[in-house]
């Protein structure tokens, strides 16, 4: 009988050991971040004129897009805004986004400002599907001279 004992208080003692041993070595694990740049063409922009008539705070865009990833198409946005400040061609928005990518999709969340009708912000990946299931991040995107919008993603699993 007491061999018994002594058997399950040893196994005891070494599940024990071993659990928070391991716990730690996973929560010391590097997580592992990719970026990814692509680049965003607008192909349908619509307003709705919300509150007073004309641009103003309260109005809101609704954009589609064709996603590209060196100059070849990789995939489709959709992305809602809702403006707070200014108009749109010089004002700041609240935006959210979905990434339509060929391994899954990306969800996003941000700000945006414009002036003189360039648009730029930033903000988190809240998640995303298949291939980025889990993951986190954050992005930037910016409108260059000529017009061409990119984004980049930060992405950490």
């Amino acid at each position: 009988m007491r061999t018994k004992v002594t058997a399950v208080l040893v196994t005891t003692v070494a599940v024990l050991a071993a659990g928070p041993a391991s716990a730690s070595a996973a929560q010391r694990a590097k997580p592992r971040t990719t970026k990814l740049t692509l680049g965003i063409v607008t192909t349908t922009l619509s307003v709705v004129d919300v509150g007073a008539p004309g641009s103003s705070p309260g109005d809101i865009v609704i954009e589609n897009d064709d996603i590209t990833r060196n100059g070849k198409p990789f995939g489709t946005a959709q992305i809602t805004c809702f403006v707070h400040a200014g108009d749109l061609l010089n004002g700041k928005a609240e935006c959210s986004g979905t990434f339509y990518l060929p391994k899954g999709r990306l969800e996003t969340q941000g700000g945006a400002a414009s002036v003189g009708g360039s648009i730029s912000g930033a903000g988190a990946v809240t998640g995303g599907t298949r291939r980025y299931h889990a993951v986190r991040g954050s992005y930037a995107f910016a409108t260059a001279a000529d017009g061409t919008r990119t984004i980049r993603f930060r992405l950490v699993r």
